[in-house]
């Protein structure tokens, strides 16, 4: 079976760590690249991150270090969610791989040519990247098959009001890839959120964790503290096996696994909002079909649950 040549780029970050494990543990795709970005925490910390995961994981791939800010907005970040290193504070053992000399933006259009049109891009930060790529090789939506992307929001946001993290980080550059042509696929706020882990799951899930099973726990360890100080904040009673824990950008790397197979999308047009002072970031989807523009954006709309899961244990017992 071919693989699918596949470039990852995100802003590692614990759930795009469980993102990268799937893809890596799965049979379907191949890595080439890993690509950092401003996001979860600041891009040195992301690089470090997207480095020490590619050893760790013992991944044949390059990781390439790209934006440190956003294309216009200020610059936002995440760490209260993932830790002060973006991974929970686990002590990831460090990097002895190396970042690639030429900047993010050029090593994804190295390598998307080099596929011929069959490269898959998954997203999981701030767009900020992919943005400048397109706009400094207008030829590269030719060489993107798909881009499989965790951002967006049908519905409310979760760092704004109206806003998704990943979009907020960089609305003008989701902008210029929902402009780009190039065919997407989005997992949005709303299906991270209906697809997320009970405590209970969660346990179950990373039990199946060998050589990662520190790491894992250290996350689950993680989430707990992070989730009990909302509660607090909200004044909210907190029990931890019943409450509802998100790994948003697992369903993105999830629709690709399933894409065909388990997963429902429906198409839409998309444009995401660049200056509304309370809707920055904000993603509109054209239900009526009143700007009379063609579908851009294939969103998910139902996983098979079991299936979401199954790709979940089998990759965490995959690294022995």
């Amino acid at each position: 079976m071919n693989k699918i040549p596949v470039m990852i780029d995100c802003d590692p970050g614990i759930d795009d760590t469980l993102a990268i494990i799937m893809l890596a543990g799965s049979e379907k795709v191949k890595i080439k690249a890993i690509t950092s970005t401003h996001g979860n925490v600041g891009l040195e910390g992301t690089t470090r991150n997207a480095l020490a995961l590619k050893d760790f994981l013992g991944l044949d791939c390059v990781v390439a270090k790209g934006a440190s800010k956003p294309m216009i907005v200020s610059q936002k970040e995440a760490s209260t969610v993932h830790g002060l290193n973006g991974l929970g504070n686990y002590d990831i053992p460090a990097p002895v791989s190396k970042v690639e000399t030429a900047p993010a933006w050029d090593v994804m259009y190295r390598l998307a040519k080099e596929e011929n049109g069959q490269m898959v891009l998954v997203v999981l930060g701030p767009m900020t990247n992919v943005a400048i790529t397109i706009l400094k090789y207008p030829d590269f939506k030719d060489y993107i098959k798909r881009i499989y992307m965790m951002g967006g929001s049908r519905n409310w946001g979760n760092h704004s009001q109206n806003a998704e993290f990943n979009i907020w980080g960089d609305p003008h550059a989701c902008q210029v890839v929902l402009s780009s042509g190039i065919p997407i696929t989005m997992a949005d706020l709303q299906v991270g959120n209906e697809y997320g882990f009970l405590g209970t799951e969660i346990t179950e899930l990373y039990s199946h964790a060998k050589k990662l099973k520190p790491m894992m726990d250290r996350f689950q360890r993680h989430d707990k503290i992070w989730m009990q100080s909302e509660c607090d904040r909200l004044g909210m009673d907190f029990d931890y096996d019943t409450s509802i824990t998100t790994k948003y950008d697992s369903t993105a790397a999830a629709a690709l696994l399933m894409d065909g197979d388990g997963l429902e999308t429906e198409d839409y047009y998309v444009i995401c909002e660049t200056q509304g002072s309370e809707t920055e970031g904000q993603t509109i989807f054209d239900y009526s079909g009143r700007f009379g523009k063609q579908p851009n954006v294939s969103l998910v709309v139902k996983m098979d649950r079991e299936k979401y899961h199954s790709l979940i244990r089998n990759a965490l017992a995959r690294f022995e």
